[in-house]
């Protein structure tokens, strides 16, 4: 049975491509399609998510880090340098953009109703002050107790190490089956949460075919409004 549903923050509790884009815009006179913006981001995501347990091992500095993300997210599409002071003023502009970030559509009701009756948690990879102005603007503090908000600079630990989660079960007082993951990363979210006993659900919203996890995952969510059912869903089985 589960009794804690934590979930991952970004592009699982807000559409991350929103101030990406913005940010994007905002410095550069580049324009691009849909789909090149697509493939950005998507770049950008994955070098992200790939990358940052150097941050939290010390091998790269926070700045250093952020300036080779963006150069990886605009490698294949522009042939002109990324310099540090272009890299500086969108890291500027896209935090700035992140103060505006919502819930995905629907998200906060059902978890205020999904909090009387499952353990909320968050486990995320990121800079902590950065990860907890985001969770600040998103308001989960309505939903989630400050003890079971887990960030990786502030453990030492970074997804993939499943260690992260077994951690946050111990601390918790919750069995590994007891506890389910909602997250967007195949491998980050879904394989590593799989593989310290937990109960994986892929919020695959956008629907990337080319990463896949190495685990199968107990549901795959598609959209907003599938995943607000899920949880509705597993909210009405806790009560019948």
């Amino acid at each position: 049975m589960i009794k804690a549903i934590i979930f991952d923050v970004d592009d699982t509790l807000y559409d991350q491509k929103s101030p990406f884009s913005t940010a994007l815009t905002q410095t550069t006179q580049l324009r691009f399609t849909p789909v090149e913006l697509a493939t950005v981001f998507n770049r950008f995501r994955e070098f992200t998510d790939r990358t940052f347990h150097q941050v939290t091992a010390h091998e790269l500095s926070l700045e250093a880090w952020q300036t080779a993300r963006l150069r990886h997210a605009l490698a294949e599409l522009i042939a002109e340098t990324i310099t540090t002071d272009w890299s500086i003023q969108f890291e500027l502009a896209y935090h700035q953009a992140l103060k505006n970030i919502d819930l995905f559509a629907g998200l906060g009701p059902v978890l205020e109703k999904v909090s009387h009756y499952f353990q909320i948690g968050i486990i995320t990879n990121g800079p902590a002050k950065i990860q907890r102005q985001k969770l600040h603007q998103l308001q989960i503090e309505r939903y989630v107790h400050p003890d079971d908000i887990f960030i990786s600079e502030e453990l030492g630990i970074a997804k993939p190490d499943p260690s992260i989660f077994t951690t946050w079960a111990h601390q918790a007082g919750i069995k590994a089956n007891e506890a389910a993951y909602v997250g967007d990363n195949a491998v980050l979210d879904m394989t590593s949460a799989k593989h310290a006993g937990w109960q994986t659900f892929w919020y695959n919203h956008r629907q990337n075919g080319q990463n896949q996890p190495s685990v199968i995952p107990d549901q795959i969510i598609q959209t907003p409004a599938e995943l607000n059912d899920l949880l509705l869903a597993l909210t009405a089985a806790a009560t019948a």
